[in-house]
């Protein structure tokens, strides 16, 4: 697939997309290390020697580049295991929502995500309906299914589980040494502060309703990158845009925190008024 065309389908922003392809226009052939990042027992090791191979890429275009064009490759990967084409592009589309999310936050042509793309690159990482789905394993070694929420996914009941059937024949079907195994999810959505803090439709309560609790680190600060633009500003000069903000802000200020959460969906997860 073209890269252009693979833009296309992924939805990258014009702005964004001619910077990257700026950038890439300077290196010529994709360094080496490329090659390291489609299989999962190499690719953080591809990324660090792509890093050193990229040299000064201060905005991330150059690493964006690359990226966009190992996905682009990937296409045939996901086609010759049969993967829907849905899938491929829904699980592509992690780049151009990032890319995006850089933007507005530094307000100009940004990508730092690039030590995470392995995963979508490897197969280890899809996204289906509103979750992504990644293989790995627990403490213990067990498999388990890690599930992450994308920015601006739909959380109602319904949304949920869809997902959660569609990925449960997905892994069956794709992925069988996954099938039936537990489900994880590491974030501040579980939080067991937010009830307090969230009127009790909310999506976000809705969510955290299908995990029970295995571990919550209340001296986290993550949380705040992913609610406010800037997470590193004194609470006092946090803004307020949202309720979620707004309530967050106060938390901080009364000496509070979000923490960070592991919980492990139950087996009944969102099935309660999913019809």
């Amino acid at each position: 697939m073209r890269i252009d065309t693979f833009w296309k389908r992924i939805g990258m922003p014009a702005q964004i997309r001619d910077a990257a392809a700026r950038a890439g226009a300077e290196l010529g052939a994709l360094p080496r290390a490329c090659a390291l990042l489609f299989c999962a027992e190499t690719g953080e090791q591809g990324y660090t020697a792509l890093r050193a191979a990229l040299g000064e890429d201060g905005d991330g275009m150059k690493m964006l580049f690359c990226l966009s064009r190992c996905a682009a490759r990937a296409h045939g990967l996901y086609r010759a295991r049969g993967i829907p084409e849905e899938i491929y592009t829904q699980t592509m589309e992690f780049l151009s929502r990032f890319a995006e999310s850089d933007f507005n936050k530094y307000g100009r042509p940004c990508f730092r995500w690039g030590w995470w793309f392995y995963r979508q690159l490897a197969l280890l990482e899809f996204r289906i309906g509103a979750l992504e789905y990644e293989m790995t394993r627990t403490e213990t070694g067990a498999r388990a299914l890690s599930l992450h929420i994308p920015a601006g996914a739909d959380l109602s009941r319904a949304s949920l589980c869809a997902s959660l059937r569609a990925a449960d024949a997905f892994f069956a079907e794709f992925f069988p040494q996954f099938d039936g195994t537990e489900k994880y999810c590491d974030s501040w959505l579980l939080s067991p502060v937010l009830p307090a803090l969230l009127p009790q439709d909310s999506h976000i309560l809705q969510f955290q309703s299908g995990f029970e609790i295995v571990r919550h680190d209340p001296s986290s600060s993550a949380a705040l990158d992913w609610i406010f633009p800037d997470g590193s500003l004194p609470p006092e000069r946090l803004p307020e845009g949202t309720l979620l903000q707004k309530k967050v802000k106060a938390l901080l200020l009364a000496g509070g925190s979000l923490g960070w959460t592991l919980g492990r969906l139950r087996k009944d997860a969102w099935q309660k008024g999913a019809e």
